[in-house]
């Protein structure tokens, strides 16, 4: 069985498709309803119905549910929260399975959770949230999981213990195979944090920009944002070099090209936070990016720009918020 929290878009996605393949799922929404159908529009816009199982906490009374995975699909600033609200139903030895944009959850997520396996997955699987549980699958891509602990430390638990790391993936490996049979290029990847940051770098360009200018993020393509992004490319590169992330100039830039391409007619999700009023990732993107920068006193003149500029527009949603 699958927990799933959050019944954002990435949520109800992964809800949707491991259903499909057979998985037994429940989502929990801090949102009470009384909807049990979620409707599915897939790539080829065939819509589906479905009815899911829903509530407001996870499900622990048997020993089934105890032993289910849980993956955590809320955004950054809450993902600490949400698990939170759901630990006296969390037992130590599920497995949390954290995929979301952004990065420093993990380490904060460890604290409360010391005992429990914490898995960190990145996906470039797109998906539209309508309405609460009205989705359109918007774009595909692989999705990446991999253990918290670095490798060098789990090789090291796991020799104390006469265990090799080929082994104690093999004991993960069986958490991830319904994602990987709900949807195709799930990947294991013993070297997730360079993928997680791969991920942070490609949405500290698109997403600040495209929310910034209010544009798809095809639009980032056009001449006008060639400098700039090639400049925040050269601050991301040197941060992430400090930290011993191995990214080359030009084939981080292509891989924000590719993606800028691939999803021309999306929206990014900070995009549409700024649209609907909404707290954004930005902490969890850019800051992540400007505190680490800070730890190696390198100046990140764009990335700040950015960052300001977006709470700038975030503080306007709030005032927004409060006249309604």
């Amino acid at each position: 069985m699958i927990q799933i929290i959050g019944a954002g878009a990435i949520g109800c996605l992964w809800l949707a498709k491991l259903q499909q393949s057979g998985s037994v799922c429940h989502l929990v929404s801090r949102s009470k309803t009384t909807n049990l159908t979620l409707q599915f529009t897939d790539l080829s816009g065939e819509q589906s119905l479905l009815t899911v199982s829903i509530s407001q906490r996870l499900l622990n009374t048997s020993a089934e549910q105890k032993r289910s995975t849980i993956l955590v699909c809320v955004k950054a600033q809450h993902v600490v929260s949400a698990l939170l609200a759901q630990q006296q139903y969390i037992d130590k030895k599920q497995t949390l399975i954290l995929m979301h944009n952004g990065y420093g959850c993990a380490e904060k997520v460890r604290k409360h959770f010391p005992n429990n396996p914490i898995i960190c997955a990145t996906t470039a699987n797109a998906s539209l949230l309508n309405a609460p549980l009205d989705i359109t699958h918007t774009g595909i891509g692989p999705t990446y999981l991999g253990p918290f602990t670095d490798l060098a430390a789990v090789k090291a638990q796991t020799k104390e213990k006469g265990q090799s790391a080929t082994q104690l993936q093999h004991i993960l490996i069986p958490v991830i195979e319904p994602l990987q049979q709900a949807m195709p290029d799930v990947c294991w990847s013993e070297d997730i944090v360079k993928k997680c940051w791969l991920k942070l770098a490609i949405n500290a360009v698109i997403n600040p920009l495209t929310a910034i200018h209010q544009i798809q993020n095809g639009k980032l393509k056009y001449s006008e944002y060639t400098v700039v992004i090639q400049s925040l490319v050269a601050e991301i590169v040197a941060i992430a070099k400090a930290e011993h992330i191995d990214f080359e100039l030009l084939t981080l830039q292509q891989s924000i090209d590719q993606v800028i391409l691939a999803t021309a007619k999306n929206f990014s999700s900070m995009n549409r936070d700024i649209f609907y009023h909404r707290p954004t990732e930005i902490e969890f993107i850019n800051g992540y990016l400007i505190k680490k920068a800070q730890q190696h006193n390198l100046e990140a003149p764009l990335l700040h720009e950015l960052y300001n500029k977006v709470k700038v527009l975030e503080n306007r949603s709030a005032i927004a918020e409060d006249k309604y």
